[in-house]
C-alpha cells in the first residue's frame, strides 16, 4: 500500500514536471535526465515507473479514458435507446477538463494515439447501440470516420482556444453519432 502511493505520488511529480517543462520547450529537447533532475527523482525511479517520456503522458490519458468509461457505460446500461446526449457531453467535459493533457500529447507528436481512443471508444458505443458483437468492415468504417471527424472538430475547438459554444458543439456531435447510427441500423437491415 505504501509503495503504491509513493508510486502514485512519483507518477504525478513526473507529469506535473514535464507539463511544466512543456510550457517553455519542445517535447523533442526534453530529455529524461533533465526531467528527472527537475522532479527531484532518481533516474532509476522514473524507469521503474515508465519506459518513455511517452509513456508519461499515454498512462495519463488512459487514465482519463477509463474515467469517462466508467461514467459513460454504467449510464448506458440504463438506457434501451441511446441518444447520446450523456455521452456526448461528458466527452466535451473531459477534453475541457484535461485540456492541457490534449495540448502536451500533441505537442509530443502522440495526438493519434488521442485518436486511437476514439476509434475504440466509438467501437463500444456502436456495438452498445446496434447491439452487436463484432462489427463487419462497413461498421468499422463508420467508426472510424466518426471518430477522425470527432477528433479534427476538436483539434479546431483548440485551436480557436474553445470559443465555438459547447452547446453548439454538443449538438454537432449528438447530430452526426445519430446519423452515424442511422446508417449503421441501414447496413444491418441491408
Amino acid at each position: 500500500m505504501k509503495q503504491d502511493k509513493r508510486s502514485k505520488r512519483t507518477r504525478a511529480w513526473l507529469l506535473e514536471t514535464l507539463l511544466d517543462l512543456l510550457e517553455n520547450k519542445d517535447y523533442s529537447e526534453i530529455t529524461i535526465t533533465e526531467l528527472t533532475e527537475k522532479a527531484d527523482i532518481a533516474r532509476q525511479t522514473f524507469y521503474r515507473n515508465y519506459d518513455s517520456m511517452d509513456d508519461i503522458l499515454l498512462s495519463r490519458l488512459n487514465g482519463i479514458i477509463d474515467e469517462y468509461l466508467e461514467k459513460v457505460f454504467s449510464n448506458l446500461e440504463t438506457k434501451k435507446d441511446p441518444d447520446w446526449d450523456f455521452e456526448v457531453r461528458q466527452l466535451i467535459s473531459l477534453w475541457q477538463r484535461n485540456e492541457v493533457i490534449f495540448r502536451a500529447l500533441k505537442k509530443a507528436g502522440l495526438d493519434y494515439q488521442i485518436m486511437e481512443k476514439l476509434s475504440h471508444l466509438f467501437t463500444r458505443f456502436h456495438m452498445k447501440a446496434q447491439n452487436l458483437r463484432e462489427l463487419d468492415d462497413k461498421q468499422q468504417f463508420l467508426v472510424y470516420y466518426l471518430a477522425g471527424g470527432v477528433f479534427m472538430v476538436l483539434n479546431k475547438w483548440f485551436e480557436d482556444d474553445m470559443k465555438f459554444p459547447v452547446e453548439q458543439l454538443t449538438d454537432l456531435f449528438m447530430k452526426a453519432a445519430n446519423n452515424v447510427d442511422q446508417i449503421a441500423r441501414e447496413y444491418v437491415r441491408g
